[in-house]
Formats: structure tokens, C-alpha cells, sequence
């Protein structure tokens, strides 16, 4: 199953929760698109010095857009799952561990923390 290192905890269990720091929106083709603003001393840093902007903009895949809209701060992994499931059927496999994997990549960048419900 899909147990995390730490404490092996279910995974599955974990509800995802959108930083208040991210700016989104979606654009014409109904994909997300998250702001990432670079704010940091050595994010200036390089501004100034390389002219690297001043934001990013992360445009997800339909997959990814359409699991950042489910995130409401209430439903868990395994919920948002089903609903993959129920929207994109086969085309989604291997669900989970695209899925968790999805969710890391999210929580590294700081673009979601999870809270973890326990049973």
C-alpha cells in the first residue's frame, strides 16, 4: 500500500492544503497555471545580477490541473483518487503512484502541505 517512511502512515489519508502563498488561475485551454513569485534575498540577487523575472508561471497538464482543482483543504488523496479515476478512467494508470508522486513534487516545492486525518 501506500505507506509513507515517516511514522508509516497511509499516504492515502494525508489531505493536501493549497498554500495561501500561491497565486493561480486558469487559462484559456482550462489548464492551471500557479504564480511562483521569487521573493527571496537570493532570488533578488539573481534578478538583479542575471535578470532572472521577477515571477514563474507553472503551467500543469490536464492530469495535473485537474487534481489541483480538486483540492478543497477537505478531501484526501484516496478521495481525489476516485475522482481521477471516475473522471480520466484507464488513461490515469498507474493512478496511485503517479498520483503520490504528483503530491510530492507539490509539497517539495512548498505549493501544498498536508494535513493528516487520521481515523
Amino acid at each position: 500500500m501506500a505507506k509513507t517512511k515517516k511514522n508509516d502512515k497511509n499516504y492515502l489519508d494525508f489531505v493536501p492544503i493549497k498554500s495561501t502563498k500561491i497565486n493561480w488561475s486558469v487559462n484559456d485551454h482550462d489548464f492551471v497555471v500557479l504564480e511562483v513569485k521569487r521573493t527571496s534575498f537570493f532570488d533578488k540577487f539573481a534578478q538583479k545580477l542575471f535578470k532572472v523575472p521577477h515571477k514563474s508561471d507553472i503551467k500543469l497538464d490536464k492530469h495535473g490541473s485537474f487534481v489541483w482543482k480538486c483540492i478543497d483543504d477537505n478531501k484526501s488523496i484516496y478521495e481525489i483518487s476516485k475522482e481521477v479515476k471516475n473522471h480520466f478512467g484507464k488513461d490515469c494508470e498507474p493512478l496511485l503512484e503517479r498520483l503520490i508522486s504528483f503530491f510530492n513534487i507539490l509539497n517539495d516545492n512548498k505549493f501544498i502541505t498536508f494535513n493528516h486525518r487520521e481515523k
